[in-house]
């Protein structure tokens, strides 16, 4: 993982330079689609599928922490770790069996992953969330008692489960640090919460989207802050929240009705297509997927031109795995 960031803060120098990307940095893409993994090489050009997995069993979400050597994959009855020996720029990894199999005990019909330091989170909304440290895995349940329908749980400092509590008018950021004595800020006045999505940047800074149905509002909050996430307006004209993706100096906001980039120092962008998970590439390139569309943005590009590439009808989700040299 050295090469491939020493190799991104070269290409992040080009384009301070010259005001352009120089092409992608080496990496797969894995997505999934239905009840297969499907691996496509990285960059704006149009290219054929390299391999795929078939699983037998649908793909609900991936996760691929830093440094890892796994695929993780939820599905609707297991989460599954899959090694990934054999990839190359040209060459989807074989297809092997399982390397961890914990059986979730319950039907997940919706669920995502999340990364940490050393775990992933696993969020199975009613039927269940449970944390699972990456070099033992095993299915922690997570504490819900008192949290209502619609929580939101991240993982925080330290692997710690950080929660957003929706209210009637508002939300609260519960963060555990110090353990035992959490902190607890409240957010009021949106007349409605509709549905709450966050996700961390790289300088650790929480971003809070908030959907109040006709509209969807940012806020940010610096982690340990004893101070309430801080509003920045204006709303996005954006219905259906379903996620949100750090850009280098922004957000990336999806919908059922689209999705916006909101960027320092400059107007919103607001654009249409179904797209159901995004991932943000150490060479700063965004990669969206949804039925039939893998979607490129040079995030570094002023104009943010659309890169349209094919994928599967049932594409759901995605993740980038560096090539092997």
């Amino acid at each position: 993982m050295k090469r491939l960031w020493g190799l991104a803060a070269l290409v992040l120098l080009i384009a301070a330079c010259t005001g352009t990307q120089e092409p992608p940095l080496e990496l797969l893409l894995a997505v999934g689609e239905g009840e297969q993994v499907v691996f496509y090489p990285a960059g704006t050009e149009p290219a054929a599928a390299l391999g795929s997995w078939d699983l037998g069993a649908t793909v609900l979400d991936l996760a691929r922490p830093a440094g890892e050597t796994r695929l993780w994959v939820l599905a609707p009855e297991a989460l599954r770790a899959y090694p990934l020996a054999g990839a190359d720029v040209d060459q989807a990894p074989p297809p092997a069996p399982p390397t961890v199999d914990l059986a979730l005990g319950t039907v997940c019909g919706a669920g995502t992953l999340q990364e940490g330091e050393n775990h992933l989170l696993v969020d199975c909304g009613a039927s269940g969330v449970w944390t699972v440290a990456l070099a033992d895995p095993a299915l922690e349940p997570v504490d819900r008692s008192g949290d209502p329908e619609g929580t939101r749980y991240l993982l925080g400092e330290g692997d710690r489960v950080v929660r957003l509590r929706p209210a009637t008018d508002g939300f609260s950021l519960v963060y555990p640090n110090p353990p035992g004595d959490p902190l607890e800020l409240v957010v009021g006045g949106l007349v409605t919460v509709e549905a709450l999505a966050a996700d961390w940047d790289r300088q650790q800074r929480l971003g809070i989207a908030v959907d109040r149905l006709s509209d969807v509002v940012l806020y940010t909050w610096e982690a340990g802050s004893r101070d309430a996430p801080v509003y920045r307006g204006p709303a996005l004209a954006l219905t259906g929240l379903r996620w949100i993706r750090p850009l280098p100096s922004g957000w990336l906001v999806a919908a059922d009705s689209g999705y916006a980039l909101r960027r320092s120092g400059q107007d919103d962008l607001l654009r249409n297509g179904d797209f159901r998970d995004a991932v943000i590439t150490p060479d700063d390139y965004a990669y969206l997927v949804g039925p039939g569309r893998l979607l490129v943005l040079d995030l570094l590009d002023p104009n943010l031109a659309e890169h349209n590439r094919l994928a599967g009808g049932q594409a759901g989700s995605v993740v980038y795995l560096p090539a092997s040299p």
